[in-house]
């Protein structure tokens, strides 16, 4: 009997202490339920303010260009200069649409963006958890609101301090991350696989591989002769005679990614560094060498530029070829150095090379469209379709991702990146960055492209061959709606509008967009807008997952000051690479890796430009012309895939395959 008696104490206990533990468990889940309730109140109501505050400063935008067409009525005192011809107010093509059209799209003009639409109709409006998957979208907003650590489930996601000693801690947190997410089958940003699971992924054969298919491919260019001699002057001031004789002897075989230009353009002197709550940026310069096998081998990096070699610090990494012996994992001195090009990178990235250029220069066209060209005119017609969700997208990236994320995450101050958006959009060459321009420009050839040399760079053989496919499809309808040429091409009245409206400091501002007069640069045109939509706007979007969500491969900012000499660079070592990251600031952590995840959704099966060109070969609604040069354009885009595919085995980077410009994956439009 007393055992009995004892055991039902005893399970009594047991019974008492598990009661307890539910009851701890459901008020911290309780707890948590309200802390994200409050965050995305706080979310939303952040969120009408600064719709108002948008709609208060387009107001006074809207005087403003009522009060400065009324003065220009008097006509213009002086004539603009020759680059500025394009913007001048007067004279201009008038906008051949009906007036309904013109109020329902006007132009919207702020200090922060390029120009874009003041207000979205209903019928192209398109809700958040339409664009963004739901539940990565709830769990972003959480970690934006909401303090993490109010959120344990949450916060686990990101190290601390005091389990994190050594870069392999992080590594191997990562891969235990992605093998619970994996194992759980949740969706998470660990879910899928990241560059932190490979074991190079720090190597300098990963870095350069970076520059020709990871998130940002754009802008490695061949090195000028004014990059060459400074980096030259200070390998001889520190006595690497080896990295000078190279620099002597293959000049045309040495490329640079540069960032030196960050402080002119955001007004910042040469002996201010950039920094704002704890975070840090830098304007690095990369030297690269093309090695004759493709290989793109890092030689230097100037952390920092501040206007001369002499005021900057600069490294030259210790292995001279690809080949040379070393051991990458422990020299931190140059791997410190190629996350400060990481982070200028970062901001190149998603500000320049992906928000404006692509999201921002294709809103204007969009807007501008609606303003000049009917609903039946074939250029609309090509157009259209590759617009689906991005001018709500936008709106999105104005009122939220940009002043709430993108810049809160950086080492840069709003006024700063506002002042980069801006250049960046006034800089843009509309003509110089068509894909065989951009790559002539840039150091590569075309031409040469599948020679061993250039084999590796998976981005510029993918995109100049859907370009050149995306402008046969163009050229094929242009071609039989244009039968008078470029007679009928210069007397269309819609595509001078058009461009009039585009070029105009009251419409479009783009300053380099051409006065289209001939049947080729119409095409030309057309091809642009799709490409910039579809295959460009992929390419440099759908892989930030990948790089980006394993925060020591490529940080938004560095965590504690930038060496101010080479001797305080030399004393470096891995504690000073991990106080760089962000190990104690939980919610940049998340943050910084959770964005990358939840804009690298898949694209939809009936989203891509494979479904869109089999749909519009098969509906009979559209223009016939477009009905059969769009079966063609379904064929050139199958066989292409088959492309992809032989040329992601020629790249030769088979942990990483550059499978994103396939058009079963490549996105119809800027979707997310």
């Amino acid at each position: 009997m007393e055992t009995m008696k004892g055991a039902s104490k005893s399970l009594r206990r047991e019974l008492e202490e598990e009661r307890a533990n539910l009851q701890e468990k459901l008020a911290r889940w309780e707890s948590e339920r309200v802390a994200l309730k409050r965050g995305l109140t706080e979310a939303k109501n952040s969120r009408k303010q600064l719709e108002s505050a948008v709609r208060l400063d387009s107001r006074g935008q809207q005087r403003e260009r009522t009060e400065t067409r009324a003065s220009e009525n008097t006509g213009m005192e002086f004539p603009p200069p020759p680059y500025e011809e394009a913007c001048a107010p007067r004279p201009r093509v008038p906008v051949t649409r009906s007036s309904s059209t013109n109020i329902a799209f006007q132009f919207a003009h702020t200090d922060h963006y390029p120009p874009f639409l003041e207000s979205i109709p209903r019928k192209l409006q398109t809700p958040p958890d339409e664009i963004f998957n739901f539940t990565s979208l709830v769990q972003t907003t959480a970690m934006i609101f909401v303090n993490p650590n109010l959120l344990p489930n949450i916060r686990n996601r990101a190290p601390d301090l005091a389990s994190t000693r050594t870069m392999q801690d992080l590594v191997d947190r990562n891969l235990r991350l992605h093998t619970a997410s994996r194992q759980s089958r949740s969706r998470d940003m660990y879910s899928s696989v990241n560059i932190g699971l490979r074991d190079d992924w720090y190597t300098d054969a990963v870095f350069g591989q970076q520059q020709f298919t990871g998130t940002n491919p754009t802008s490695i260019t061949l090195a000028s002769a004014r990059w060459i001699e400074e980096f030259k002057a200070v390998s001889s001031t520190q006595q690497r005679t080896d990295v000078t004789r190279l620099l002597t002897e293959d000049p045309e075989n040495l490329f640079v990614q540069d960032y030196s230009y960050f402080r002119s353009v955001m007004g910042v002197l040469p002996t201010e560094e950039f920094g704002l709550e704890g975070r840090y940026g830098c304007s690095s310069v990369v030297l690269f060498r093309l090695e004759p096998e493709g290989r793109l081998h890092p030689l230097a990096i100037t952390l920092d530029y501040k206007g001369s070699m002499e005021a900057s610090v600069t490294i030259f990494n210790r292995r001279i070829t690809s080949s040379t012996p070393g051991e990458e994992s422990t020299d931190w001195l140059w791997r410190y150095a190629k996350m400060c090009a990481q982070v200028s990178d970062w901001l190149r990235h998603e500000v320049s090379v992906h928000l404006v250029n692509t999201h921002l220069v294709e809103e204007v066209l969009i807007v501008a469209a609606y303003r000049t060209f009917d609903p039946s005119h074939v250029v609309f017609n090509l157009l259209e379709p590759h617009w689906k969700t991005t001018l709500s997208l936008n709106q999105a990236a104005r009122l939220t991702l940009v002043p709430k994320i993108i810049i809160p995450l950086t080492g840069f101050t709003p006024a700063q990146s506002y002042a980069y958006i801006k250049d960046t959009y006034k800089s843009w060459d509309w003509v110089g960055s068509y894909v065989p321009n951009d790559l002539n420009k840039r150091g590569f050839p075309v031409e040469d492209l599948d020679k061993p040399k250039y084999h590796k760079y998976g981005y510029a053989r993918n995109i100049v061959r859907i370009w050149d496919i995306i402008r046969k499809f163009v050229s094929t309808v242009l071609r039989e709606a244009y039968v008078g040429g470029d007679a009928q091409v210069a007397n269309d009245m819609s595509i001078a509008s058009f461009c009039s409206d585009v070029r105009a400091n009251d419409g479009g501002q783009l300053a380099s967009f051409p006065n289209i007069r001939t049947l080729d640069e119409l095409i030309d045109f057309v091809t642009m807008g799709i490409h910039v939509a579809s295959p460009q706007h992929t390419a440099v979007n759908y892989l930030q997952q990948y790089y980006q969500t394993f925060i020591p491969n490529k940080p938004s900012a560095l965590y504690s000051r930038l060496p101010q000499s080479l001797g305080e660079l030399e004393s470096f070592g891995e504690g000073d690479v991990l106080s760089a990251l962000p190990i104690d600031r939980p919610k940049d952590w998340l943050v910084m890796a959770q964005v990358p995840y939840l804009l690298s959704f898949e694209v939809p099966d009936d989203s891509t430009i494979l479904h869109y060109a089999t749909t519009m070969s098969s509906t009979s609604s559209n223009r016939q012309s477009i009905r059969k040069a769009a079966s063609v354009l379904r064929d050139d885009l199958e066989a292409f895939s088959r492309t992809v595919s032989e040329l992601n085995i020629d790249i030769g980077d088979h942990q990483t395959p550059y499978y994103v410009l396939d058009p079963k994956r490549t996105a119809v439009s800027i979707l997310i």
